[in-house]
């Protein structure tokens, strides 16, 4: 395992402290540099967590193709274990919707796979929680939602990983767009960096992604399954400058290239009952030691 040297955001370094509540929780607020080696990364898709013991039990039942999904991600936590990654990263959705139980019952599957890990959280991670029917003005809005992931630990905001000349962008884009000052945080980010890989929940909004979105459902509604909200992300921060971009929120895999860039869309990493996704069950396995080409590995 390389050595791990935290970098604040002013640059400031700062050693492990002991007494920090977990690993987890001090890679997600620091700027991190994986020193003395390569990196392998794994990627994790969509997951839709819904806790055995969440009081909405009706929507529970509506959602029950999620619900009981979960034993499934045993096959994830095999496949780790056996490709050892450095790291693993989330690219979002890891709740069905949020509720104290749900998230917490989340964290427990992905801190049992031992490796350290990261959220780019996704829309439903900040979905309000409650039965289906309730006032949607008695249920918990985004602001606390996101106080509740804090206190747990889960770092949540733009964030940067580096490992051995390979810089990995975290992005966050639940709501189809991207904080305030995220394309200057980028340019800024790539500088002096020989590779860098992007990863974030909803896809970048290109025409290529967008078409092969289509050509697959072309039912969906591209202002919400691309970033909308952010249309010229790519032209002013990503073109020139990111290797590979990596998303989830589509449920099912794919990828696409624009100008020199390749997107990737991951598929569920659980596998739904009663429901089909295509490529479902699956994860990514990221090399940083190989190049463009050959560092990806899909797997189910």
């Amino acid at each position: 395992m390389p050595q791990i040297v935290e970098v604040f955001a002013d640059g400031g370094e700062t050693k492990p402290d002991k007494e920090d509540v977990s690993l987890r929780s001090r890679l997600a607020k620091r700027r991190t540099h994986y020193n003395g080696g390569v990196m392998k990364i794994a990627l994790v898709g969509d997951l839709h967590f819904i806790a055995p013991d969440v009081s909405a039990r009706k929507r529970r039942q509506r959602r029950r193709h999620f619900a009981e999904a979960w034993p499934s991600f045993a096959r994830v936590e095999s496949i780790v274990r056996h490709e050892s990654p450095d790291l693993v990263v989330s690219v979002g959705d890891i709740v069905d919707w949020y509720s104290d139980e749900s998230r917490d019952f989340a964290l427990e599957r992905l801190d049992a796979l031992k490796p350290p890990w990261l959220l780019t959280p996704g829309n439903h991670d900040f979905a309000p929680g409650g039965e289906d029917g309730e006032p949607r003005t008695a249920l918990v809005g985004p602001e606390e939602i996101r106080k509740r992931w804090e206190a747990r630990g889960v770092a949540l905001g733009n964030r940067s990983v580096e490992a051995d000349g390979v810089r990995l962008l975290l992005v966050d884009s639940p709501d189809s767009s991207v904080p305030e000052g995220t394309a200057a945080w980028l340019r800024k980010e790539t500088e002096g960096s020989a590779r860098n890989i992007l990863i974030t929940h909803v896809p970048l909004n290109v025409p290529e992604m967008a078409d092969y979105i289509l050509s697959v459902e072309p039912q969906r509604d591209l202002r919400k399954y691309v970033q909308s909200g952010a249309p010229r992300l790519f032209e002013e921060a990503v073109r020139g400058r990111v290797e590979a971009v990596f998303s989830g929120h589509l449920h099912f895999p794919g990828k696409v290239s624009a100008d020199g860039t390749d997107m990737y869309l991951l598929p569920l990493s659980v596998r739904a009952v009663g429901k089909t996704y295509k490529g479902q069950g699956g994860l990514c396995i990221l090399d940083t030691k190989k190049q463009a080409g050959d560092m990806v590995r899909m797997l189910h």
